[in-house]
C-alpha cells in the first residue's frame, strides 16, 4: 500500500484552518529574502537589494492556507506576467486547499493540487525550487524525499522553513554555515551568539519570558504520537545516509518578538493537531491551566501595551529556514 499524507495532521487541519491563518505566525523578508538566495531564487547586491528570479519555478508542498506563500506571491511568484506557471501548490487537506484558494485567488486552480509529497502531480526534473514551510515533520522519510527529487531538476534545491517557540534538538545546527538575523528583538544583544552553540542561544532568548516556556511545556506534554518540527526527526531523515540530496548547505535562524493578545494564547495553541483532536472537556481543561499559568508567571514589563483591557504579551519566537542541494 503506497504512502499518504498523516491523517492527524489532514483532519485537523480541515477542522481548524480558519484559526490557523488568524492564530500562526507569518514569515518575515528578513529571513525569507535570505533563505531565497541560498536557494538560487533571488541575488542581492552590496546595497542590500534583492532580484527575485521569478522566471524559476518553485512548488511548494503542504502550503496550507499560505502562511508562507504571501512573501512567494509579493516578491513576483503569483502566475502573472511572463512567467504564469512560476508557483505550483501542493496542499493534502481540503480545509486548508479552501483558505488558500480564498487567500491567493491570483493563483491559477490548474496549478493547486490537492495532493501529498507522496504522490507529487508534475513530471520529472519540471521545478527548480521545492518549499516546505512548517510541515516537512511530517512526511519526513526516504519516500518523500524520492518524490520531491524527482521533479526536481538535477540543479534544483530543497528548502524547509518552521516557526518556533522553544528550545529543542532541532536547533543543533551540524552545517558550519549558521547564521543569526535579528528581527527586532529586544534580547538579541545578551544572548552571546559569537560564543554559543545555537541550541545555547534559544535556551536563553526562549527563557527571557517565562509564562511563554511555561505554556510551551505543558502543551508539549499532550504531544506525544505525532512528528512535530521540535522532536528533530526531520532530521535524521536527511543524514547522509540518504541518496537523494546533499547534506545541509545552510541555515538561518531568526530572532524576534512578537505581541500577542493574553486572551488568545490558549487559542494559539489550538491550532496545534494534538490539541484540535481532543475532546471539549480535555480542551477545556488545557486552557484552564494556561490561565493559570499566565496568572502566575506573566510579569509587569511583559505587557508593553495595552488597548482598551486587551494585554497583550511578549512573546519570543524564532524562524529557523534549511537549505539543501538536490545529490
Amino acid at each position: 500500500m503506497s504512502k499518504q499524507a498523516n491523517s492527524i495532521a489532514v483532519n485537523s487541519f480541515d477542522l481548524n484552518h480558519n484559526n490557523y491563518h488568524l492564530l500562526r505566525p507569518s514569515f518575515a523578508e528578513a529571513i525569507v529574502n535570505p533563505f531565497l538566495v541560498g536557494l538560487h531564487l533571488a541575488e542581492v547586491d552590496s546595497s542590500n537589494t534583492y532580484k527575485f528570479h521569478t522566471n524559476k519555478k518553485i512548488l511548494e508542498i503542504a502550503a496550507g492556507t499560505g502562511k508562507f506563500t504571501k512573501n512567494l506571491v509579493e516578491n513576483g511568484w503569483d502566475n502573472s506576467g511572463d512567467v504564469k506557471d512560476n508557483l505550483i501548490i501542493v496542499e493534502p487537506s481540503a480545509g486548508m486547499l479552501e483558505s488558500f484558494k480564498n487567500n491567493f485567488p491570483q493563483i491559477k486552480s490548474e496549478n493547486t493540487y490537492q495532493a501529498s509529497s507522496y504522490h507529487i502531480p508534475l513530471e520529472d526534473n519540471s521545478v527548480d525550487s521545492v518549499i516546505i514551510a512548517q510541515g516537512f515533520h511530517w512526511f519526513a522519510d526516504s519516500t518523500s524525499l524520492k518524490e520531491i527529487n524527482r521533479v526536481l531538476k538535477p540543479s534544483g534545491t530543497f528548502g524547509l522553513i518552521w516557526n518556533a517557540d522553544y528550545p529543542t534538538r532541532s536547533q543543533a545546527a551540524e552545517t558550519e554555515n549558521v547564521d543569526f538575523i535579528n528581527g527586532g528583538t529586544i534580547y538579541f544583544d545578551q544572548l552571546g551568539i559569537a560564543d554559543s552553540s545555537p541550541v545555547g542561544v534559544f535556551s536563553r532568548f526562549f527563557d527571557k519570558q517565562p509564562w511563554s516556556k511555561k505554556v510551551c511545556e505543558l502543551i508539549y506534554t499532550y504531544d506525544k504520537d505525532v512528528p512535530q518540527y521540535r522532536k528533530g526527526d526531520w532530521r535524521e531523515a536527511l543524514s547522509d545516509n540518504q541518496e537523494y540530496f546533499r547534506k545541509i548547505s545552510q541555515e538561518l535562524f531568526l530572532l524576534y518578538d512578537t505581541l500577542i493578545p493574553r486572551k488568545d494564547v490558549y487559542k494559539y495553541w489550538e491550532t496545534r493537531s494534538y490539541i484540535t483532536n481532543l475532546s471539549s472537556e480535555e480542551k477545556s481543561k488545557i486552557k484552564h491551566r494556561v490561565e493559570e499559568i499566565l496568572e502566575n508567571n506573566v510579569v509587569p514589563e511583559s505587557v508593553p501595551y495595552e488597548s482598551s483591557g486587551d494585554k497583550r504579551l511578549l512573546k519570543p519566537m524564532a524562524t529557523h529556514a534549511v537549505v539543501l542541494h538536490v545529490k
